[in-house]
């Protein structure tokens, strides 16, 4: 009798335990970065998202789904309309998926995915990395009644730059001279939102300094003004964002290899955007961790998961700023920074 209902218990848990496996809960996160796959700014806040969701409680492969899509908008598709149909192409891929939550990383694919995706009942968005103010992405498309309460499907971390701070880490270091600094961006969306962080985190500059802003259109017009300020001995430090520049051949050169060739080419210390410009060479100040901001989004979209409505999420700041150095970049300029600056420094890359 024992052994009979042993084997109708066992009979009955082989086929139905496939099917509370199959009725478990999987959730959906599509991920969108305006990057190709491992860009030293979409990589780091990828890697942050999935961090963030997994503290969260999901973990891709088990509870999660992921879906990816790159739009390589800062090397191969740069123009308005190869943008626009990246955004497009990664929609039809959103719509196939059918996910909980759209993450997107950086502007570019806030812009042309986020955007289009406000209102949309099955969808939430939550963007990593915006430098544009959220304000005016919401002139384009109604989604925020403010920050503290954003009330629509779209919540996020905007990318607070840091910046004043950077300049006083700058302006700690006793070796440097020069009463000027110069802030280089690009002509693209991104890096005229740049410009605009720089206006409203910059509102007048420090004591005894001179601030310098320079846009420039493409890649030989970097060169001259690097080659300019090279020979300006009243610049004491540069903080260079242009982060997409294309040659007059039709080359487009990307963050990296505008850094190497600055690295290269350039005799003034660099304030670093982030942590992973100043690993890659630049001397550094006060960074943005990138990862951080990538985990604050990820855990924003755990909440969403989780049954909270986006509208009520605050879109916050990026996470505080962080001092970082290199200095394999110090010794090549000369600099010596002071031992208690270094000391105070979270990260020091040699």
């Amino acid at each position: 009798m024992n052994y009979l209902l042993c084997s109708i218990f066992f009979a009955a848990f082989t086929i139905l335990a496939p099917l509370y496996v199959s009725a478990a809960k999987v959730s959906k996160v599509f991920i969108v970065a305006s990057y190709e796959l491992g860009h030293v700014c979409g990589g780091p806040q990828e890697d942050g998202v999935m961090k963030g969701l997994a503290g969260q409680g999901f973990i891709e492969g088990a509870d999660l789904q992921i879906e990816r899509y790159y739009m390589d908008s800062k090397g191969k598709n740069t123009t308005a309309e190869s943008m626009k149909e990246q955004g497009a192409n990664a929609l039809e891929k959103i719509k196939e998926f059918a996910p909980n939550v759209v993450v997107t990383i950086d502007d570019n694919a806030f812009r042309e995915v986020g955007l289009k995706l406000v209102g949309n009942k099955d969808i939430s968005v939550v963007f990593s990395g915006l430098n544009g103010q959220p304000e005016d992405y919401g002139k384009i498309i109604p989604f925020i009644k403010s920050r503290e309460l954003p009330g629509e499907n779209v919540t996020g971390v905007y990318e607070k730059l840091y910046v004043e701070q950077s300049v006083r880490v700058m302006k700690a270091i006793p070796s440097l001279s020069g009463d000027t600094v110069v802030f280089i961006t690009d002509v693209s969306p991104t890096g005229k939102a740049l410009s605009k962080q720089f206006a409203i985190e910059l509102k007048s500059p420090l004591k005894g300094l001179k601030y310098r802003f320079e846009q420039v259109a493409g890649w030989e017009e970097y060169v001259e003004l690097i080659r300019k300020i090279n020979d300006d001995e009243s610049v004491m430090s540069i903080y260079p964002v242009a982060l997409s520049l294309e040659s007059e051949n039709g080359q487009t050169y990307t963050a990296g290899a505008i850094f190497k060739w600055t690295i290269a080419n350039g005799n003034k210390p660099e304030m670093a955007l982030n942590y992973f410009f100043s690993k890659i060479g630049l001397l550094g100040g006060a960074a943005v961790d990138f990862k951080g901001m990538g985990v604050l989004a990820g855990e924003k979209a755990g909440e969403i998961l989780n049954g909270v409505k986006a509208g009520l999420i605050p879109i916050e700041d990026a996470p505080e700023y962080a001092i970082v150095f290199n200095i394999k970049r110090a010794k090549q300029l000369g600099i010596t920074i002071p031992i208690p600056l270094l000391t105070a420094a979270d990260y020091v890359y040699k």
